[in-house]
């Protein structure tokens, strides 16, 4: 993994990843808010007819309220955990860090899958193509966003971390 100095963004660039991670934290909380109240419209009877949204194939009577409530605490626990995340970066605790770190390996995980379900199960369709390509470049966001707030966790770390000196003589 690539230890990184700075965190650049297309809209902003922070010069160091302590700033970054914190604008990460908020871009997550952002993120998680317009899926919650996405599948909340889904679930109330909204629209999800085209090709690419992500319940497509969602029956509203039977499996979207399944997934609808799956999802939903998914999103309001990725949430708590950017919450926790700014926490941890404003105290310097490493372990309020990692929840966060694990819930978006989920969350590339679950974008990856989306983006080859898009591929192979409509792949006569031109426009799935650009879709999942525009998939890929979000999972490739998130995983730089892992990225700066793994390289914060390291200074941290390496801030912490003693510099035992053994002084006696044999």
């Amino acid at each position: 993994m690539v230890h990184l100095k700075s965190c650049w963004t297309p809209c902003f660039w922070f010069g160091n990843v302590y700033e970054g991670s914190i604008a990460v934290a908020i871009y997550s909380i952002s993120m998680s808010i317009i899926i919650i109240t996405y599948t909340a419209y889904v679930m109330a009877g909204g629209d999800a007819s085209q090709l690419w949204l992500p319940f497509f194939e969602a029956n509203l009577d039977t499996t979207m309220y399944g997934v609808g409530i799956f999802v939903l605490i998914f999103f309001i626990t990725l949430v708590i955990t950017s919450s926790l995340l700014i926490f941890g970066l404003r105290t310097s605790i490493r372990g309020f860090i990692l929840p966060w770190y694990y819930m978006m390996y989920v969350v590339v995980l679950f974008q990856a899958m989306f983006g080859l379900w898009l591929v192979f199960g409509y792949y006569i369709y031109l426009e799935m193509v650009f879709a999942a390509l525009c998939d890929g470049l979000w999972m490739g966001l998130n995983m730089y966003c892992m990225s700066v707030v793994k390289s914060h966790y390291v200074n941290i770390k390496m801030f912490q971390s003693p510099d035992i000196e053994y002084l006696n003589t044999y």
